[in-house]
């Protein structure tokens, strides 16, 4: 895995998939393409994540295994046939669900915790086709509110 993920790095791989329109690349741990890509918070933050195994480096960083979680409120989405899968760094103990703005405690009851689709031969999204062109996923990932208009999920 690469130690180094510079701001150019992310420069790159964002133009490859935003505006040159390429083929996705593989994660670089788990190898599947559609999940993994460039990505970018509010505030400037950039970084590339896998949402199948985990898989999150931030620029200037060494990279990370973030945790899957699945609040399951009433809004919580579907995608690929599965509950879409919320990642939170390793150390965290809370976070603001996306769809319902609730603050979840990772060890509440109401959390879901789950195992990563990658450790999971029976997760839908193991049917996910692989290493398809940037128009074949742009077409999968458009079947699901969640992720329409993107090319990764």
């Amino acid at each position: 895995l690469t130690l180094t993920y510079r701001d150019e790095d992310w420069e790159e791989d964002s133009y490859a998939l935003a505006a040159a329109c390429l083929d996705p690349s593989p994660c670089p741990l788990c190898n599947r393409t559609g999940f993994f890509g460039p990505r970018a918070r509010d505030g400037g933050v950039k970084f590339r994540a896998c949402r199948f195994c985990g898989f999150t480096q931030m620029v200037g960083e060494v990279p990370t295994l973030h945790r899957p979680v699945i609040h399951g409120c009433e809004d919580w989405p579907e995608c690929a046939r599965a509950p879409y899968i919320w990642w939170i760094d390793p150390d965290r103990d809370r976070y603001r669900c996306f769809y319902c703005q609730e603050i979840v405690f990772v060890t509440d009851e109401t959390v879901e915790r789950i195992v990563p689709p990658s450790n999971d031969a029976s997760h839908p999204w193991w049917r996910v086709p692989q290493h398809k062109s940037f128009g074949y996923y742009q077409k999968f990932w458009s079947n699901w509110p969640t992720t329409k208009g993107r090319v990764v999920l």
